[in-house]
């Protein structure tokens, strides 16, 4: 459907819905650089690292080599007073593997004052000093924001973010919940491709696909294909249509055909 993969080094956005398969997706993305000998980084802001573990442990990947970048809990012990410079210094980097016990559903709300989209991109420079990364998933820019609700000049903020990757030569994949099409997400302008995976449920089954919303700097295709979700991660059939029935409701729900 992209016409080759994507182009290296450029930040994209992966969007859908709740259990569209979006984390899946990001962690196959990383999977798939890891077994071609890339470095690859998974920031985690929506789980706990060890309950994205045992969720891929299933699907038997070795995601020993993915190194993970823990925003709650690292964040959750600063005081107000230390400044985003100080934040970043003390982050926390480990293997996926070696993930520990899952933190408190109160982690995120303990940790909100303290994270913003500035503090991770000061982490995430500071990691980058250090480790050359080919590969970055955000997950997720959606929880990011509610993080840094308050702050002023929060579109300033996501378009200086995704500046930053795409001067740092990393393919990156920052996942997102599916927007509001009355609103003017920056990072939906600012990315240079959207992946949108949909989950509709039709005839008492779960149906899904993908569109490529938009792919700067390459022909892609530009009809929805089925996908499924499979003991071996996301498979795309890029060679058939979606059924009618889909089709109208992916139309109904969506700005797709517009």
């Amino acid at each position: 459907m992209l016409r080759g993969g994507l182009i290296p080094g450029r930040p994209y956005v992966v969007c859908g819905t709740t259990g569209s398969g979006k984390t899946t997706l990001g962690i196959q993305f990383l999977h798939q650089g890891v077994k071609q000998g890339e470095r690859s980084l998974l920031v985690a802001i929506d789980e706990p690292p060890s309950e994205i573990r045992e969720n891929v442990r299933a699907l038997g990947w070795d995601v020993g080599k993915i190194r993970i970048l823990d925003v709650h809990p690292t964040a959750k012990a600063f005081s107000k007073r230390v400044s985003l410079v100080e934040v970043a210094a003390q982050r926390s980097v480990a293997s996926l593997k070696d993930a520990g016990s899952s933190a408190k559903s109160e982690a995120m709300k303990q940790a909100a004052p303290e994270i913003s989209v500035q503090s991770l991109q000061l982490m995430l420079k500071q990691e980058l000093k250090e480790i050359k990364y080919s590969r970055v998933v955000i997950d997720s820019l959606t929880s990011l924001k509610k993080l840094s609700e308050g702050m002023d000049d929060m579109n300033n903020s996501i378009s200086s973010l995704l500046r930053f990757l795409s001067e740092a030569r990393v393919t990156s994949l920052i996942i997102t919940d599916l927007p509001d099409p009355t609103d003017l997400e920056p990072e939906l302008f600012i990315c240079r491709g959207e992946i949108r995976l949909h989950k509709r449920m039709i005839a008492n089954r779960i149906d899904r696909c993908i569109t490529i919303e938009k792919f700067r700097g390459s022909a892609h295709d530009t009809i929805p294909r089925p996908m499924t979700l499979t003991e071996m991660g996301i498979k795309v059939d890029a060679k058939k249509r979606i059924p009618k029935s889909s089709m109208r409701m992916l139309q109904a729900f969506t700005q797709f055909g517009k």
